[in-house]
C-alpha cells in the first residue's frame, strides 16, 4: 500500500502524535509511506521524530513556498515540493490522510 499523510496543523497538536503513530505502523507493515508538510505543519518537519522516521524509510516532502513564508529551512533529507507536487502524490497514493 502507498500511504500519504498530509500535515497542516501546528507542530505540538495531537495531530502530530497521530501522524507519527500512523507512519510508524505503516512503515512496520513495509508500506510505502510519505508525509507532506504544508502551512503551519511545516514547523513539525524540524522535530526529531520526523528525522527518525525518515531514517526508517519515511519519504518526507514539504511545500517550498510555505517554508519560505515561515522562514523554515528543512534538512536536506526532506524533498522540496509544491502544491502541484502534492496533487501528484495524492494521485499516486492508495490512501490519503489529512491532518489540519
Amino acid at each position: 500500500m502507498n500511504l500519504l499523510i498530509i500535515i497542516a496543523s501546528n507542530p505540538y497538536s495531537h495531530d502530530f502524535n497521530t501522524a507519527i503513530k500512523l507512519a510508524e505502523a505503516s512503515l512496520n507493515r513495509n508500506h510505502t509511506t510519505k508525509m507532506f508538510f504544508m502551512g503551519n505543519g511545516l514547523f513539525s518537519i524540524l522535530r526529531d521524530e520526523i528525522r527518525n522516521l525518515n531514517d526508517k524509510g519515511l519519504k518526507v516532502y514539504y511545500c517550498a513556498h510555505n517554508a519560505e513564508q515561515r522562514k523554515v529551512k528543512p534538512e536536506s533529507w526532506a524533498e522540496s515540493s509544491s502544491m502541484y507536487g502534492l496533487a501528484k502524490l495524492i494521485t499516486e497514493a492508495d490512501k490519503v490522510i489529512m491532518l489540519s
